[in-house]
């Protein structure tokens, strides 16, 4: 396996090597070796390790962003060289200041009966598995996962992802540096870079490992879910959502142009392959929904060709829009791809409702890159059914004026349990490192509503287990 520049599709850089069921493993068995050690070593000195992983890793600012450029073609300034790097750098330090505070364990006491209830390690290593379009804040080895897993006391054992084993690899370099200085063990942190899949189930059945914390599609989600329920470890996914905008009448009559502008700006962040990308619009009226759909394909008609993270990703999102075709739904503008490299048009869809409500399952499925559906509907009533009828999401927006205040509550009452973070006029792209962040949703956004991917101390409470001190001296 070599990189591939997603702007030229030609690959670069050295070979990596698919690791074989033995070396996973031996991984596993290593992993034990540090349980002990972390659970019990001064949070201190994991905190060290941290600070000092942020500061190694700042050092290497310049040379990072380069190549994580040149793997992903994500844009070099600003996402890549300070947005993306500084969110990587600041979840690690807060992960320090996690093992400092221990603020993650939830320490509860029944002084008259002697009891205390706490939050401990797994007594495992987590498996961290992360996505292609974050290399630096979600990779498995520097990421809001393994920043997660380590401020619990998690030994890690992280897997490269395919598009981009060269960013992970020099990340990976100074983890090791980092974790050398302050005398934790090897096992502490490891790193693959391919394997056979079923070489994979095997290292998740492994002694060793306690957990997977994964980010990607729905579709390897749910294959890893049911080893990880067959085996019965915790498995923290997060797999797929549109992050619906629900436009109510008054907004969508008095602010068509402002809000398909917004909305085609978010749409096409990040070239559309963000997991809060808010990939279907709902507006409510024909006369106003036909405003924001010709503005919005002014918009994405102008704007040029994408470039796709991999060449999997563009042949998932032909795909979509192929079988959106066959259904009868026809791109207003884009649908294609281009070149060199795994380029894409923005490509905007409209239908009605009753064209939604019939092919809800493709109009309401996550596609990654530039590809926005906006769904027109008659009245605030059929706004408010099709809230009803939502799967899980990461995020949801409702956009309404004063005269949308009766629409707004109903939204706002369906919403609450259909969605992990809510936003009033914002749309849901941007994600802070916040401790009141939840960055999480009931399925298939994640498997697990209760917890949140992102903002520490709660994101850590997922790699860990509860344990009572009942008399114990």
């Amino acid at each position: 396996m070599r990189a591939i520049n997603p702007a030229n599709g030609k690959s670069f850089g050295p070979e990596f090597f698919c690791s074989t069921r033995a070396q996973l493993e031996a991984m596993g068995e290593s992993a034990i070796d540090a349980v002990d050690f972390l659970a019990d070593a001064p949070g201190a000195q994991i905190a060290g390790f941290l600070d000092d992983y942020a500061v190694r890793l700042e050092g290497d600012r310049a040379q990072l962003s380069v190549l994580a450029h040149e793997e992903t073609a994500l844009a070099l300034v600003p996402r890549l060289s300070e947005v993306e790097f500084n969110r990587m750098t600041f979840q690690l330090r807060e992960a320090a200041n996690c093992l400092r505070d221990e603020s993650w364990r939830e320490i509860a006491r029944d002084e008259k009966n002697n009891m205390r209830a706490t939050l401990v390690p797994l007594g495992g290593a987590v498996l961290c598995v992360g996505p292609s379009n974050f290399p630096l804040a979600f990779n498995g080895i520097s990421g809001g996962d393994f920043c997660a897993a380590i401020a619990a006391r998690n030994p890690v054992i992280a897997k490269a992802h395919p598009g981009h084993p060269n960013t992970s690899a020099r990340l990976f370099a100074h983890a090791c540096a980092a974790r050398d200085g302050a005398r934790l063990p090897a096992a502490a942190l490891q790193m693959f870079y391919e394997c056979a899949p079923d070489d994979g189930v095997a290292l998740l059945g492994h002694a060793g490992v306690a957990a997977l914390g994964f980010t990607g599609s729905r579709a390897s989600g749910m294959r890893l879910k049911a080893v990880c329920d067959g085996l019965g470890k915790p498995a923290s996914l997060e797999m797929s959502s549109v992050n619906p905008v629900f436009v109510a009448s008054g907004a969508a009559e008095a602010r068509a142009q402002t809000i398909a502008e917004s909305w085609v700006s978010s749409l096409l962040l990040g070239g559309g392959q963000f997991c809060t990308k808010p990939g279907v619009l709902l507006v409510s009226g024909l006369k106003a929904a036909d405003r924001v759909c010709a503005r919005a394909a002014e918009l994405m008609r102008a704007a040029p060709s994408v470039v796709l993270l991999t060449d999997a990703v563009r042949a998932h999102l032909a795909g979509s829009i192929e079988d959106l075709r066959r259904a009868g739904v026809h791109p207003i503008c884009g649908g294609r791809e281009t070149s060199p490299g795994f380029r894409f048009e923005p490509t905007l869809m409209s239908v009605d409702a009753a064209q939604a409500r019939e092919l809800r399952a493709l109009v309401m499925a996550e596609a990654f890159g530039p590809l926005g559906v906006i769904v027109c509907v008659e009245d605030d009533a059929q706004l408010v059914d099709f809230a009803r009828a939502l799967d899980g999401q990461l995020a949801s927006t409702i956009i309404s004026d004063p005269s949308d205040s009766a629409t707004r509550a109903k939204l706002m009452g369906i919403l609450r349990f259909k969605a992990g973070r809510i936003l009033d006029e914002a749309m849901p792209t941007g994600v802070a490192v916040s401790p009141a962040m939840v960055h999480g949703g009931p399925f298939p956004a994640t498997g697990d509503a209760r917890f949140t991917a992102v903002g520490l101390p709660s994101a850590a409470k997922r790699f860990s287990k509860a344990l009572c001190l009942d008399r114990v001296r």
